[in-house]
């Protein structure tokens, strides 16, 4: 079947259609008495040829663009067009930008099809990397995608993309024709344009707070080497500068999750508890700050060997100072995290030292008792030098989901 193309000229077209426009909106009754309905079609833009038929027969726009179809038809129109055109949607009684489109004929009806020249635009794609997901909508509008998607623009338009994460992901910044971490970029398109949006799965407090610096002090996600599969989750201290990211204890009673230099011996005064309901995390390293105690409370004060005057502990630390007894004591319980101990992760040291940890860290457990003493001897972290006040050593975890 021949393909026959539009109206050759614009002036053409107008004559064409304003011959044709007298269908439209108009009831006929053939010549059995049937009821029948017009159906106009319109064409909006730069079109430069092609063919718009309609099921049932009847269009077949280039050689005739209004029908009369019997009342209640449903009349589907298809678009083709040719190479220095773009189809761009449908109004009036059909919508959507889809290259068919139904109406139904309760009435004479007319239709636009809308139309672009290709040869003054220039394509954007929008390419997405990382590991975390998001989605790129452009100002003008034409792009809306949470993948890879191509979007035509006319020649010097300056285009604004914004990126928005997921859920639980971050932006990390535009690569391409755009730069740069902030959420929005333009571009100026003088030809064919690729931009990439990246996203990631945050590791750090800190990255969410780069990505958006309002972000209020809560809870978050993380997720261990941005790797989907490894999260975790974490109080997130968005008020300091850089955010700073804590485990959440969940075990808090008295008993639980404290340590304590036990007074006695060279150490005269009142025993010097801490107890904590929250540790300060590096997620990079796997390591706790130990000294950190914004989360933390104390009582008890003495004296460390007569000289220097105690009234804190570091997280996971038994002390105590008296010749021959262990009588310093520490509880660890990581029960509700996504952590435990890694092996060799604590020590017994000092001066005619004596404790024990139990369990044993192993990589696997996640509540510990330990005890720790001598003159003057502790059970601490590995590499702990008399770990009273803020003088702890980071305590080493592992991954256990």
């Amino acid at each position: 079947m021949r393909t026959p193309t539009l109206l050759r000229t614009r002036a053409g077209l107008g004559i064409g259609l304003l011959l044709l426009a007298a269908y439209g909106g108009c009831d006929f009754q053939s010549s059995d008495s049937s009821s029948m309905a017009g159906l106009t079609l319109k064409i909006k833009g730069d079109y430069s040829g092609g063919v718009i038929v309609s099921n049932p027969a009847g269009i077949e726009c280039g050689s005739s663009c209004a029908s009369t179809f019997a009342i209640g038809t449903k009349v589907e129109l298809t678009v083709t067009t040719e190479e220095s055109s773009e189809f761009v949607g449908w109004e009036g009684a059909c919508t959507g930008s889809a290259s068919s489109c139904s109406v139904s004929l309760d009435a004479g009806k007319e239709v636009i099809a809308v139309f672009r020249s290709k040869s003054n635009r220039a394509d954007l794609t929008i390419s997405f990397g990382g590991k975390g997901g998001g989605s790129v909508t452009s100002q003008p509008v034409g792009l809306q995608c949470s993948s890879q998607c191509t979007g035509g623009f006319e020649k010097g338009t300056m285009v604004t993309l914004t990126a928005a994460p997921d859920a639980t992901s971050v932006f990390s910044g535009w690569t391409g024709a755009c730069s740069g971490a902030a959420r929005t970029c333009m571009v100026t398109l003088a030809d064919a344009t690729q931009v990439t949006a990246n996203f990631a799965n945050p590791e750090t407090c800190e990255q969410i707070r780069a990505d958006a610096p309002t972000s209020t002090d809560g809870n978050r996600k993380l997720f261990i080497g941005g790797e989907k599969a490894k999260p975790f989750d974490a109080f997130c201290l968005m008020s300091a500068i850089p955010a700073l990211t804590y485990l959440n204890l969940t075990k808090t009673a008295a008993t639980e999750n404290f340590s304590q230099y036990t007074a006695g011996g060279s150490s005269a005064g009142t025993n010097v508890k801490t107890n904590y309901t929250k540790i300060r995390f590096d997620p990079l390293t796997l390591r706790v700050d130990t000294n950190d105690k914004r989360y933390a409370s104390s009582v008890g004060s003495l004296m460390h060997s007569g000289t220097v005057n105690v009234t804190s502990m570091p997280y996971a630390t038994a002390m105590g100072c008296q010749t021959g007894m262990a009588n310093g004591l520490a509880n660890i319980d990581l029960t509700g995290t996504s952590f435990a101990l890694a092996t060799a992760s604590l020590a017994v040291a000092g001066f005619m030292q004596v404790g024990a940890t139990t369990p044993t860290p192993d990589g696997q457990a996640r509540t510990f008792n330990l005890t720790g003493g001598g003159n003057c001897g502790w059970n601490a972290p590995t590499g702990a030098n008399a770990p009273y006040n803020s003088q702890g050593s980071t305590l080493n975890l592992v991954y256990l989901p």
